[in-house]
């Protein structure tokens, strides 16, 4: 076993026993983790190592100060939460990071023992089997939208049961339309209130506009790149993207992440001309699998030019409006709605980025993406962007197929570079 392999069986292990000293370990292991990304992390792009602080140091703080933590589903606007000092962590951050612990298989097993489907999302089964556990530390109340995953309404409802803590869940309906926005953001409205009742501090309103323009420049500055990035050369990873995700979602509002997407600008704007292909990449990314993160890995030969769990939130919107802004970003998200309109929304990014081709990754357990894989593929190819359906898991080892899905992208790519 390796040094990962023995710190996530020891977390595992402990998590039965003494959970409290397994939290310990793995707030340990994510502290180090972010040291040897300070000093070894020299090959990564600036961005890329603003990027892993930002996101490492929301998941140390949501085992080191569990007094201030909010469990939150990814889509939640969390602006109010930044304000009031509390710390917001998603279903998809916590599982990924234990996944990438290599700690996760016994968090699925202590979900699926006690009668949570197989097919529910992996994610979704390591954060109940974490909590089961008493490794995930109870938060002070949760926060949920109906967006974008049918989970999300059983996960969260069952978490706030399990915890015995207050739950605020915001509906967004499937349509959108400005009657919509009204009817969320009213919603927002009285979240803010439930914010205060649980706090005893009121939503300062007048902050808040300034942290809602700040996110909304922060999507505007990520829209400026992905403008940019058509025949750029830009260096990444597989986890970046999953970092990116985060700092999108829960982390938005803070001036950190806005930093970061103007570092990214800077280095996306100074970038040599690409020599590689470049891919348009749907939904979250199997950074788990070695051949697959190798293959990527500030690979000159492939990149992702954009994925779309990452500029979801680019929706424009009056700052100096907050609850209809963040409204917006909920009602017009292309998560929203028929699958045709994560679909087009995908297309002008394709063409914006000038993606050579597309990488459709059907995770299992996620409905939405995978009852729209079929018809994306047909949409896209004859809109002339190939197209590759890649079956897979995002954070379950056990679903197995590494060696398979790194040849699928192989052949995939000898065929965009014309080389069969």
């Amino acid at each position: 076993m390796n040094l990962i392999e023995t710190f996530g069986a020891k977390v595992g292990a402990l998590s039965e026993t003494n959970p409290q000293r397994a939290r310990a370990l793995l707030s340990a292991g994510f502290r180090a983790n972010g040291v040897k990304n300070k000093v070894a992390g020299k090959k990564a792009t600036k961005s890329d190592r603003m990027l892993f602080q930002l996101v490492n140091h929301a998941m140390v703080d949501c085992l080191a100060n569990p007094q201030q933590n909010v469990m939150v589903s990814l889509f939640t606007p969390c602006e109010m939460l930044h304000l009031q000092g509390l710390h917001p962590y998603s279903c998809e951050a916590f599982s990924s990071y234990l996944s990438g612990s290599m700690a996760e298989q016994p968090f699925l097993r202590q979900a699926e023992d006690t009668g949570i489907p197989n097919s529910l999302c992996s994610y979704h089964k390591i954060f109940i089997g974490a909590a089961q556990r008493g490794l995930m530390p109870k938060p002070r109340f949760i926060l949920s939208t109906s967006l974008a995953c049918d989970a999300n309404t059983l996960t969260f409802h069952h978490m706030a049961e399990f915890y015995g803590v207050p739950h605020f869940a915001l509906d967004v309906p499937f349509e959108s339309s400005p009657q919509a926005v009204d009817y969320v953001a009213g919603q927002l409205r009285q979240m803010g209130q439930f914010l205060a009742q649980q706090t005893g501090i009121p939503v300062d309103e007048g902050e808040l506009v300034r942290t809602v323009a700040r996110s909304q420049r922060t999507m505007a500055l990520f829209q400026r790149g992905l403008e940019k990035r058509r025949g750029k050369q830009v260096l990444s990873d597989l986890t970046s993207e999953l970092f990116r995700t985060a700092a999108f979602h829960f982390l938005l509002g803070l001036p950190e992440v806005e930093g970061y997407a103007r570092q990214l600008l800077r280095e996306i704007e100074t970038a040599p001309p690409a020599r590689g292909k470049q891919l348009l990449w749907i939904h979250t990314t199997p950074y788990w699998v070695a051949p697959l993160r190798q293959l990527f890995a500030q690979s000159t030969r492939v990149q992702i030019a954009a994925c779309d769990m990452s500029y979801e939130g680019i929706v424009e919107a009056d700052p100096t409006k907050p609850y209809e802004a963040m409204a917006r970003r909920l009602v017009y998200s292309p998560f929203n709605g028929p699958a045709q309109r994560r679909i087009d929304r995908a297309l002008a990014m394709a063409q914006t980025v000038g993606a050579d081709g597309a990488i459709w990754f059907c995770h299992w357990g996620c409905k939405h993406t995978l009852g729209g894989a079929r018809l994306g593929k047909k949409r896209f190819e004859e809109a002339g962007l190939p197209t590759l359906l890649l079956d897979g898991d995002s954070c379950d080892r056990g679903f197995g197929g590494e060696g398979q899905a790194a040849t699928r992208v192989e052949a995939f790519l000898e065929v965009l570079e014309g080389t069969r």
